[in-house]
Formats: C-alpha cells, structure tokens, sequence
C-alpha cells in the first residue's frame, strides 16, 4: 500500500485533522493539493503543497475548482462550518439547514463535480462523525448530517466503482473547531470525554490522518466506515 506519486486534493487542509492529512500524505509521497476558505488561509500549507481558495457552499466555487484541477487519484473531504448542536427542542430548523448545507451538500456538490477528474483506482474519503451512530443526546444535528453522508457513501461505492468510497469517522479530537471555548472549559470537556473512552484520552489530528492514509492506499477497501474515535461508539 502507498501513495508514492499519488495525486491528491484534500478539501479543509489548512487546519486540524485535514492539515495533519495533508502533511501525512506529503509524507508517504504524494503530490497534494489542499484547499482553504481564504488565500490567507493558505500560508499555513507546507512547502511543496498546492493551494486553491474554495467555499464548497457556493456551486460557482466547486466548478471553478473542478476546471482548474487536473487529474486526481484521491480526494479527501474534511471541511465544515456550521454545526447544530443541542437538545432537539432547542435547535432551530434553520441553524439545522445551515449544517446540512455547509457540509452534506458541500461534500454532495464536490463529489459530484470531481469524481471524473479521479482514478478508476482511486478512492474519496468522506470525514463525518461518530454522533453519526454513537446516540449522543444534543448530537440530534450533527447525527442527522454525518449520517446522510455515510449513507450516501455506500451507495456510491457501489454506484461509482471501481472507484473507492470510504467513510472516516473521529471522535472528539483537539481541533481548532473547539477554540471558540474558554480554555477552563474546552479542557475540561475534553478531560470528561477522555474519562468515558475506553482508551482514556480523546483524539489528535494525527490520529485521524493516519486513518486516513491508509484508508486511500488500501485498495480492497471500499464502502466502509472506519470508527477512529477512541471507542465511542461502543455500547457500554
């Protein structure tokens, strides 16, 4: 298994689990390319990495995207913005169209346009979310979006083979996506997650990149949903 001379588009890497991804894969050979929300955003790529500005919100965005790429053997999926979060009375229907607009259908319109671009043995590899199965009260959002998109990733391995499609679903990890919370706080669910995994700690971006690396370069693996979330979802 390897990515040695891979081309490969990493959508979110510029931060968190889709940078460690991108400097993973550097790392095993591949030609990468990552993109960010902003030029700004793309200073924080490694030398010797692509960038390209995308908003996959905006379909004029994606095919600007899609006519300026070449050829690709693997795209990663890793971006998001909006997250409904909260008890279901308390979350309100447009907070929950904004999530499933900022990532189903981000993630719908990208696969959509570059699945022609990518290898008939290549892969794509979705990022959701253990909320997708784990049955976390106050995840109802986050359940509703990350599970549309694993479903929708097992019909189209079937749909798009030989071409792989595969799903990697992390467990809280130590992202950026936390940094709005006051530091006593976000440590302190941190701490209260890790005491309730059976391996005792909650996830780094590195754990999730490794994942998926292998994920692209195992090529008899397609359709499948790899739990990388410290044992959440086992019911205990």
């Amino acid at each position: 298994m390897t990515l040695e001379n891979s081309n490969i588009l990493v959508v979110g890497g510029t931060k968190g689990i889709g940078l460690a991804t991108v400097r993973a894969a550097q790392a095993s050979g591949a030609q990468v390319t990552a993109t960010g929300r902003s030029a700004a955003s793309l200073a924080a790529l490694p030398e010797g990495v692509a960038g390209a500005v995308l908003d996959f919100t905006k379909p004029a965005s994606v095919a600007d995207l899609a006519d300026g790429i070449g050829a690709l053997d693997h795209l990663v999926l890793t971006a998001s913005s909006d997250v409904a979060w909260g008890p279901l009375a308390e979350t309100g229907e447009d907070a929950l169209r904004a999530a499933f607009e900022a990532k189903f259908w981000g993630y719908w319109r990208l696969i959509r346009a570059l699945a022609p671009k990518l290898s008939q043995n290549g892969s794509i590899t979705l990022v959701t979310g253990a909320a997708a199965r784990a049955a976390m009260p106050g995840t109802s959002g986050l359940a509703a979006v990350n599970g549309a998109l694993e479903a929708l990733s097992k019909v189209l391995a079937v749909e798009l083979a030989p071409l792989r499609i595969n799903t990697v679903s992390p467990g809280m990890t130590a992202t950026e996506a936390y940094a709005g919370l006051p530091d006593e706080a976000r440590e302190g669910m941190f701490k209260a997650t890790a005491a309730h995994l059976p391996l005792g700690r909650i996830g780094h971006p590195q754990d999730l990149a490794e994942a998926i690396v292998m994920v692209m370069a195992n090529s008899f693996l397609t359709g499948a949903t790899l739990d990388v979330d410290g044992g959440a979802h086992l019911a205990r």
